[in-house]
């Protein structure tokens, strides 16, 4: 079956297919026009041996010959896709290529590796922000636990279970059954508040060891409790929390300098900020 030259022109898939040798053809020959100096790619003796290094690591052993070539191969395949897609804007309005560029330049900006964290300084930062150091208060306490569903006057059946553990009644043995827990020890309120909720726990921060007391509530219901130690908040010393502050202040220091250097980056930017082009809304009447 004959097909002719005239009719063989006028299908769309040979149309596209001398376009695209045409595309191919014409990016080739200027590509090798606008390039003003040869290509090279050097792999460096710091690259190879952390290319060792890495492997080491991984393999518990030292790389092959052939396994190192395979390597440098990989790495030289990368260079040349990446130069390549860079040569064809391949990462112009990428959001994730601006991101990760965006992330790594941060990264750059706010090494910190040159810094000499110093007693002072650190006790600098304690002074401005304690509130980031202080010690809560901590209470050592049993609860005994009254549904309120099961207590008509949960009052007076607190009042009677309170004369009886005063006596010396085994705490196990009384109240009702919960989920919550029968006993905490050195708990700071905050661990009080997700065991049993915040108001409790405020009423329970308050408490002196004793006798005990109660009911004292909970979103779960009422509890006598019992308070057998207490400490109170405290502002702890440079050396308990060394590790702590240098932390946090090396934490706020990279936000610092990150912010900084974005502040001297950007004055050398005209900013404009074109109005938003506003479409009203309208709605068809049907």
């Amino acid at each position: 079956m004959k097909i002719s030259l005239k009719k063989l022109l006028r299908e769309p898939l040979v149309h596209f297919l001398i376009i695209g040798v045409a595309i191919f053809l014409w990016y080739g020959l200027t590509r090798d026009v606008v390039s003003e100096a040869p290509k090279r790619i050097v792999i460096s003796s710091g690259q190879l041996e952390q290319l060792t290094e890495n492997f080491k690591r991984t393999r518990m052993r030292s790389p092959t010959q052939g396994e190192m070539a395979g390597m440098v191969e990989s790495l030289v395949r990368e260079e040349v896709f990446y130069r390549e897609a860079l040569a064809m804007g391949l990462d112009q309005n990428d959001p994730q290529v601006r991101r990760r560029m965006r992330m790594k330049l941060e990264f750059i900006l706010e090494d910190l590796s040159s810094q000499t964290v110093t007693d002072e300084k650190l006790s600098a930062y304690m002074q401005k922000h304690p509130e980031k150091f202080r010690r809560e208060a901590q209470t050592s306490f049993q609860q005994v636990y009254l549904n309120r569903e099961k207590h008509k006057d949960l009052k007076a059946d607190a009042k009677k279970l309170l004369t009886r553990l005063n006596e010396g009644a085994s705490p196990e043995t009384m109240g009702d059954p919960t989920m919550v827990p029968y006993d905490l020890s050195l708990a700071t309120q905050s661990e009080v508040a997700r065991s049993f909720g915040d108001v409790f726990a405020e009423e329970m921060i308050k408490l002196t060891p004793g006798d005990w007391v109660g009911p004292i509530y909970s979103e779960y219901g009422g509890h006598l409790v019992k308070v057998s130690e207490r400490n109170e908040a405290s502002q702890p010393a440079l050396d308990e929390i060394r590790p702590v502050v240098e932390r946090e202040y090396l934490a706020q220091l990279k936000e610092e300098q990150k912010a900084e250097a974005y502040q001297s980056l950007r004055e050398g930017y005209e900013i404009t900020i074109e109005p938003l082009k506003f479409v009203p809304y309208t709605v068809s009447e049907k």
